[in-house]
């Protein structure tokens, strides 16, 4: 007969701590998964607040000439903007444009001041907008343009207002006190309009940077290539010596050399050269090309810079948020917070006070307590449906502070009642027994000894209130209103960083100001947090000494 085995104890020891070392691994790995995907949603967002990265459609290349033609864009001190799009130039003065809004972000109204056409410098100007007469230009100023008698008289009126803008010769400006000059962008890829024909339904794509150094380069020798018609490229090279082709060299624009056809002698010939050859492309100044009736290549480029600034902090809100900053924001969510903790952590406290000190075991308690923990689970859009029934229509509230501030508070109280419970029901009986036998009132004991003592968990639950009350959006859209300037009283409507998240994307107005204001968000859960527990901490380390 076969003998029966048995596992030695040795041999069943390693198996049990084979199996313990695999599920401490994956324990371990799945903390690691989850810290790590955290780690990386709040990273996005942080990056995604402090810059910004998009794609920009164009006809414009992104070099920019501080001096164009010998002239300078002059603009107030104080005003913020990098560079300029020939477009936005142009139509400053055509009466596109009548605020900076679109332009820098700014609120201030735009006002262009011309030098007179009637002299020299102001014919300068003309030209270079409009165009000469010669080249069939003609001058288009706008009715919102005012008229100075000289290039000095016009820097004055910029100098003395903001928002005001003028085009004046760089030696005039230089110097200048209280102004400053800002880069223009205009050079372009002109095309021949052969290349722009739509082929089997089929188009010229968008350029990049490295399309236009492979177009002008000769590196890339049929339009086909970049979705367009079966047509071979003639790289066309701007008049040697010409300040045109001074510019595209800074640019980074390069020919092949020698160049078919060989390069005009003049500005006029090569526009026409572009023009009357099939397949030509060469660079070349918006506002000429476009006076010629020359298409203009779209290009695409990435625009990147800082999203999340100072300015952006301190500034008010403009335009629903398209412009300027969230200062009135911020203010308006901390004004809610206050609010909302003046309200609730007292309730919360001595709600929790009532079930630990004084409620008798039975079905009462029980129901107190399962209508705590239901509360603590209903969604908040349904407590912005009572706040919106109850404190904004029947009490008469209206869209406020005051009633978003009531709703949150609703909202946070479970919170506060369950952990400042728990935490008073952690104090030990002999405390309680001690300050009694000493002859302390119950009141007393509660005030001064249970209270204190369960101090650190009572504000572990405030921290984990406000965490949710900060970060709630539809329950305050339905009765705190959305009006992003600052609060003028509690019946004042308000909107706080959440909602303003929110419409920021659900309205479409802008994506980096949203992720931005996230970001300040989420900074100060953190930093609330990070002084929850340095609080704590220090609580803790009272008690023990």
């Amino acid at each position: 007969m076969r003998k029966a085995t048995t596992s030695r104890p040795g041999s069943r020891h390693r198996a049990a701590m084979r199996r313990q070392g695999i599920a401490f691994g994956m324990i371990r790995g799945f903390s690691f998964m989850t810290i790590a995907l955290l780690g990386l949603i709040l990273g996005f967002i942080l990056w995604k607040g402090f810059r910004y990265s998009n794609i920009d459609r164009s006809t414009l290349l992104p070099h920019a000439e501080a001096s164009p033609d010998g002239l300078v864009l002059a603009v107030h001190g104080d005003q913020d903007m990098p560079g300029i799009d020939w477009e936005e130039l142009y139509g400053m003065y055509t009466d596109e444009y009548i605020n900076w809004s679109k332009l820098d972000q700014s609120d201030f109204d735009l006002v262009p001041v011309a030098v007179d056409p009637l002299t020299e410098d102001g014919a300068r100007v003309e030209a270079f907008l409009f165009g000469s007469e010669a080249e069939g230009g003609f001058p288009l100023w706008g009715g919102l343009v005012e008229y100075a008698g000289s290039a000095e008289a016009a820097l004055k009126v910029v100098a003395e207002r903001q928002g005001a803008v003028t085009i004046v010769p760089a030696a005039a400006a230089k110097a200048f006190p209280g102004i400053k000059t800002v880069p223009v962008r205009r050079l372009a890829i002109a095309m021949n309009q052969d290349a722009t024909e739509f082929v089997d339904e089929s188009y010229l794509e968008d350029l990049t940077a490295q399309n236009i150094r492979d177009l002008l380069g000769g590196r890339i020798t049929n339009w086909k290539k970049l979705g367009g018609p079966d047509l071979s490229v003639v790289p066309m090279a701007p008049p040697m010596g010409s300040a045109l082709a001074a510019e595209a060299g800074r640019a980074g624009l390069t020919y092949p050399r020698p160049t078919v056809p060989q390069p005009a002698t003049d500005m006029a010939s090569y526009l026409a050269d572009i023009a009357g050859t099939s397949g030509a492309v060469g660079v070349a100044y918006a506002g000429d090309a476009t006076l010629a009736g020359i298409p203009l290549a779209w290009m695409t480029r990435v625009k990147t810079g800082w999203n999340l600034t100072l300015r952006y902090l301190l500034e008010p809100p403009r335009l629903s948020g398209k412009t300027g900053g969230i200062s009135s924001i911020i203010a308006n969510t901390f004004f809610m917070l206050l609010l909302t903790l003046a309200f609730a952590a007292p309730l919360g406290v001595a709600a929790a006070v009532y079930l630990v000190e004084y409620a008798r075991q039975g079905k009462l308690l029980k129901l107190l307590r399962l209508g705590t923990e239901t509360l603590a689970g209903i969604p908040s859009i349904i407590f912005g449906l009572f706040g919106f029934l109850f404190f904004v229509n029947i009490l008469h509230f209206g869209f406020g502070l005051l009633s978003g501030s009531l709703t949150l508070t609703l909202m946070i109280l479970p919170t506060i009642i369950r952990t400042s419970e728990e935490a008073m029901k952690s104090v030990p009986r002999s405390l309680r027994e001690g300050s009694l036998a000493l002859g302390a009132t119950k009141l007393q004991t509660i005030f001064r000894v249970v209270i204190p003592a369960s101090s650190p968990g009572i504000l572990t639950g405030l921290i984990l209130a406000i965490g949710r009350a900060v970060g709630e959006t539809a329950a305050l859209l339905f009765t705190m209103g959305s009006d992003y300037n600052m609060a003028r009283g509690l019946f004042s409507s308000a909107r706080g960083l959440s909602a303003h998240v929110y419409l920021l994307f659900a309205e479409g107005i802008s994506f980096d100001k949203a992720f931005s204001t996230a970001t300040v968000l989420v900074v100060v859960v953190l930093l609330f947090n990070f002084a929850a527990k340095r609080v704590i901490g220090r609580m803790h380390r009272q008690a023990a000494a």
